[in-house]
């Protein structure tokens, strides 16, 4: 027999304006359509639901469409899951509260002028049009804003930042960090698209290509000149190339390493960071922005991928210290990004906005 449960708010995955919303019971290990994050989402929903704090709201969990929504209005919340251009959705004004991933700030995380090379033109470059594709969204935000404070319609919502979590991560027993297999892991794509041999792309490469490129021939590196290191690398097709088998081999793996390599995705935030630091590797990373979750967070960020072999080797010969960073980035998990935390943080958030309408029913019966 079939069990249903009861959701005291609506739950829907919404595309674009080209396809109608699929109804999301957050309890399903699988959604209507193929949507990414519905795992960890799906487990942040949930402890919503099990707070019985809020309800009577829809909820649109989307990827990155931030021009239009099927519905708008008081009751509506919105969730921006993958825009990686950091935009402030033309909707915001309209709806109760947005909670975005990746956030609404870009950072630089270089300094081309001090530090000229290739990877760090191409990332001034990709900052700058993020920030030329940000100006509408800006504009339109902030003339709402003012245009309310003039009329004496109050404040309308922030966009709320929120991690990205993780993809698909097995709820593993954790593993001492001195017994783990693997010293360093990394697992993930280099070009995970191809390009048209007309484009720019194609022949200087991507600020995400080159920085992984990078690390890899490190790594490659310090493999050769320590073989009593174990190092795990294994280069895929791509982010949405993983099968089941892959996502249980990921897992298992990550859970068996010591430290866990981060290198940045078309942004600096990835979902890698939270899988690693959810399984309590010790991470390094590259340049991370500042956000709620992240500001104080136990990983080694470094500013060119020529200092691994250092890092790495004077960590592996720190027990103490590695044993150290192990717990902080198990309890950083728990007390920061986990999903219980992450619902009570939106909950806190919409009780607030919630303060200021005394139509939606905070305290159901």
């Amino acid at each position: 027999m079939t069990v249903i449960n009861a959701l005291a708010n609506q739950y829907y995955l919404y595309i674009s304006k080209d396809q109608k919303p699929f109804f999301w019971d957050i309890y399903d290990t699988k959604p209507p359509i193929e949507f990414s994050l519905t795992t960890y989402f799906g487990k942040v929903f949930q402890a919503i639901e099990k707070s019985s704090v809020i309800s009577g709201l829809v909820f649109y969990v989307t990827w990155n469409e931030i021009d239009e929504l099927p519905s708008y209005g008081q009751n509506v919340v919105v969730f921006i899951l993958g825009d990686e251009w950091y935009r402030i959705p033309k909707y915001a004004h309209k709806v109760r509260a947005v909670f975005k991933c990746v956030g609404t700030s870009s950072i630089l995380g270089c300094n081309p002028l001090l530090q000229p090379s290739l990877l760090n033109l191409l990332t001034l470059i990709q900052f700058l049009r993020i920030l030329v594709v940000g100006v509408p969204g800006w504009i339109n935000y902030h003339w709402h804003k003012f245009k309310n404070l003039v009329l004496g319609k109050g404040q309308i919502t922030p966009v709320y930042d929120i991690p990205l979590g993780y993809h698909n991560s097995k709820d593993l027993p954790i593993k001492n960090i001195e017994s783990r297999l693997y010293d360093t892991y990394f697992s993930g794509s280099v070009i995970h698209r191809q390009y048209s041999v007309w484009s720019v792309k194609s022949w200087l490469g991507t600020p995400k290509a080159l920085s992984r490129k990078l690390m890899i021939a490190i790594l490659n590196q310090f493999q050769k000149k320590h073989p009593e290191f174990k190092v795990e690398l294994s280069i895929t097709g791509g982010y949405h190339d993983r099968t089941s088998d892959d996502e249980r081999s990921y897992c298992e793996i990550m859970m068996d390493t010591k430290i866990c390599l981060v290198p940045r995705g078309t942004s600096f935030e990835t979902t890698r960071l939270f899988e690693g630091m959810k399984y309590g590797c010790v991470l390094v990373t590259e340049a991370l922005p500042s956000r709620w979750y992240l500001d104080g967070a136990p990983v080694i960020q470094i500013q060119n991928w020529q200092e691994l072999p250092w890092i790495l080797k004077n960590l592996l010969e720190n027990k103490q210290l590695m044993a150290e960073m192990h717990h902080k980035s198990l309890n950083w998990w728990q007390d920061k990004c986990s999903e219980n935390v992450v619902g009570e943080y939106i909950i806190a958030k919409l009780k607030r906005e919630f303060s200021r309408n005394s139509e939606i029913n905070l305290d159901p019966p």
